[in-house]
């Protein structure tokens, strides 16, 4: 199946909510795996329809480089316990990361491609995508929770805090940020186009800031 290409910020999608899904058919099940190949392609842990820019209510995931993506239609969190502070990146804004408050754990329910339905309580890792995936669909964004007065930092190549800012490595010369992008995953433009949206929303650390 074909990898889709992922959209960034600030492409308005992003902030559409998704709908249900009524009937899992073809189409549905097409989506599910490009959106597998494309979650593969990025080394990612979740990606939302809204990423590929079709406003239906489906997320993928992957737990761990070692287990299958599965994919979580109608997904809807039931229940949150606690708060936590975690470092959390995006498909959607590739190369960078930020700092934002997600609960402990999560009891959420949905259905699977066989259209059964399935209740989880998930923590760590999984209910963290959970609540960034969930979130896409209604048109939210990992930017919408950074802690008061916390800004964007650009990720080094050699940090990997989650695995949603995966497959973009970013060079410092001159005090110039130079991204190396999977072409596969995004255009120049759109690569372009979310740096002038965060130098406009003025939420990107300085880089003499970011590796202090």
């Amino acid at each position: 199946m074909p990898i889709r290409p992922v959209l960034t910020f600030p492409n308005s999608l992003l902030r559409k909510r998704a709908e249900p899904v009524k009937k899992i058919d073809n189409e549905i099940m097409n989506l599910i795996k490009d959106m597998k190949d494309t979650l593969t392609e990025a080394s990612g842990v979740g990606l939302a329809a809204n990423q590929v820019g079709v406003l239906k209510r489906v997320i993928v995931i992957s737990n761990s480089p070692e287990s299958d993506i599965i994919a979580y239609i109608n997904p809807e969190i039931t229940n949150r316990k606690g708060k936590r502070t975690v470092t959390e990146g995006c498909l959607s804004f590739p190369g960078y990361s930020g700092i934002v408050t997600r609960s402990i754990s999560v009891s959420a329910r949905y259905m699977d491609e066989s259209g059964g339905r399935v209740k989880i309580t998930a923590d760590e890792l999984l209910s963290q995508a959970l609540e960034h995936e969930i979130d896409h669909l209604n048109g939210i964004l990992f930017v919408d929770h950074l802690r008061e007065h916390e800004k964007l930092s650009a990720v080094d190549p050699e940090y990997r805090p989650h695995n949603h800012d995966i497959n973009v490595s970013i060079k410092v010369q001159d005090n110039q940020y130079e991204s190396e992008f999977n072409k596969k995953l995004y255009t120049k433009i759109g690569i372009d186009d979310l740096k002038l949206a965060l130098d406009r929303a003025d939420i990107l650390k300085d880089v003499e800031q970011a590796n202090d």
